[in-house]
């Protein structure tokens, strides 16, 4: 398979795009970052305004996101880190077939550290 990296992906290694509602309006991002020539793989980073969580945009917006990793850039692997208690991350990245590993002691939170989930896509 070809591929047709964004420059951005390329130069920045990162390549954002917004999530948009019905009527246009931009209500968060995705993107991809941390790439990896190497290994073909990247981070994958979503997020949604509060009001507009809930409504399939997120789950919409990262399924985009595969078949534009897969087929554009022909990466291998997509990944995501979450915190452990984010639940509706965890649960739409479940619900699309991610695989989860817990990472012990990720995120700093004041004087102490909570786990956070990676999870792992296969392309």
């Amino acid at each position: 398979m070809a591929r047709h990296m964004s420059s951005d992906l390329i130069i920045s290694q990162q390549d954002s795009f917004p999530i948009c509602n019905d009527e246009g309006k931009a209500v968060g991002v995705v993107e991809l970052f941390n790439y990896s020539p190497l290994n073909d793989r990247a981070e994958l980073g979503i997020e949604i305004e509060p009001a507009w969580q809930g409504k399939g945009l997120g789950k919409r917006s990262v399924l985009k996101m595969l078949r534009y990793a897969k087929e554009e850039l022909a990466l291998h692997t997509l990944y995501a880190i979450v915190e452990e208690d984010n639940i509706p991350s965890l649960s739409l990245f479940r619900n699309l077939g991610f695989e989860e590993q817990t990472i012990r002691n990720w995120f700093r939170e004041g004087e102490k550290y909570k786990n956070g989930k990676l999870l792992q896509y296969t392309l």
